[in-house]
């Protein structure tokens, strides 16, 4: 009897040790972060209001079979510091709610533009409570937040964000934060794509995938005013 006492005891530590944790805001699930990147950009002092604009389209060529997976090509102003590239200022989306209804992010995959904020609203049934918190290069705690309660967070980074919660160990999402807002969505089936409103100038074509199978893609193109600039994305082992 004493034993089991004991154990029981031990048992009770141990829990209250793990609720502090969470309660305090801490992250009790730590999943391994892969892929996650996050680059600074500046705004730059011109607008793409005012400025003369083309378009870029083209095809994405694959070496192998493609996971049913989204990808993401977006262009990068060259312009300014390699390491903060100027994208210039433009409309802002506007905020991206995230519901957490179930313990599930739902959209569980987004694409935002650097400088769009994200409204996490726990709109659960129950008083369930929720965490937020991003890993890898873009790493914040928005902390615990009950039923009907939100959290929003700007992101002013542009690559991928891992997206969790520390009490639901199940609960995960991605962002994709384009730097600019010049980029194309293609699905699992989709290979070709056009970017419209591009300010004239040079830019790097790039991808992202949702599940890394390739070499991402990395040209450079020069996009004139009213005119189609076309390049083919080759997407190698």
């Amino acid at each position: 009897m004493i034993r089991a006492r004991i154990v029981l005891a031990l048992a009770a530590i141990a829990l209250g040790v793990f609720v502090g944790v969470v309660v305090r805001g801490q992250p009790a699930h730590l999943p391994t972060a892969q892929f996650v990147n996050a680059a600074e950009a500046k705004d730059g002092d011109w607008q793409w209001a005012d400025q003369a604009k083309g378009t870029v389209k083209g095809r994405l060529n694959f070496s192998a079979k493609r996971p049913n997976q989204p990808i993401v090509v977006y262009l990068l102003r060259v312009e300014g510091d390699a390491k903060a590239p100027v994208q210039g200022k433009y409309t802002v989306p506007a905020t991206q709610k995230i519901s957490q209804k179930g313990a599930k992010f739902e959209p569980s995959f987004a694409v935002l533009v650097r400088n769009q904020t994200v409204e996490f609203l726990n709109d659960e049934e129950k008083e369930i409570s929720h965490n937020v918190y991003f890993l890898g290069d873009v790493e914040v705690d928005l902390g615990i937040f009950d039923q009907n309660e939100s959290r929003d967070h700007t992101f002013d980074k542009y690559g991928e964000v891992s997206v969790h919660c520390s009490i639901h160990k199940r609960m995960d999402g991605k962002f994709f934060v384009a730097p600019n807002p010049a980029y194309a969505l293609l699905d699992g089936n989709t290979d070709t794509f056009e970017i419209t409103g591009v300010p004239v100038g040079t830019w790097r074509v790039l991808t992202w995938q949702k599940q890394k199978r390739f070499k991402d893609h990395d040209a450079t193109i020069e996009v004139k005013a009213d005119t189609v600039s076309d390049i083919t994305v080759e997407m190698t082992r």
